[in-house]
């Protein structure tokens, strides 16, 4: 019998797959700088670019993960011009803090919710203890629940299969 502790949405699921590496590719839609109506479609393309670290501040987990992603611009409307270089650099600046938060309340929801290690941080944290007793000791199942999370996400819109 497996136990289930919740259900992951859409975008929640993409941010497990990139946090563990495991996303290939995707199309997302983040909300438009230009028309808050409106939305730009990104295909997204990852090759394996998150890095995450673990470290034991005050007895709590702090766990780093620093993102990098590649998108192409997918949508398009009549009153835009994605390649203007300072409107490429807004949609960029978007897609950066939309996956920023998206990714921060996925493992929010996994440590304060679910109170469960399912992207495997534990396995970047064991090396902090230098014995097993003390890695049991600590309890990584119980101390995750108290961890805290800083993301950093760097979109690389790198072209656009939009044509002028």
């Amino acid at each position: 019998m497996i136990d289930l502790f919740g259900e992951l949405t859409a975008i929640e699921t993409i941010s497990h797959l990139i946090v563990t590496n495991e996303l290939e590719e995707c199309i997302i839609s983040i909300p438009s700088p230009f028309d808050s109506d409106r939305v730009i479609d990104l295909y997204i393309n990852t090759q394996n670019n998150t890095k995450n670290r673990v470290d034991i501040i005050n007895g709590f987990p702090f766990i780093s993960c620093d993102v990098k992603l590649e998108a192409r611009i997918l949508s398009a409307d009549q009153d835009s011009n994605y390649f203007q270089e300072e409107n490429l650099e807004l949609i960029k600046s978007y897609a950066n803090l939309y996956m920023k938060n998206q990714i921060e309340d996925y493992l929010y929801k996994t440590a304060k919710d679910y109170k469960a290690d399912i992207v495997k941080f534990g396995k970047y944290a064991v090396h902090h203890f230098l014995t097993w007793e003390d890695w049991l000791d600590y309890n990584w199942c119980n101390s995750y629940e108290n961890s805290f999370f800083k993301v950093d996400v760097n979109v690389d819109i790198i072209s656009s299969y939009l044509i002028s």
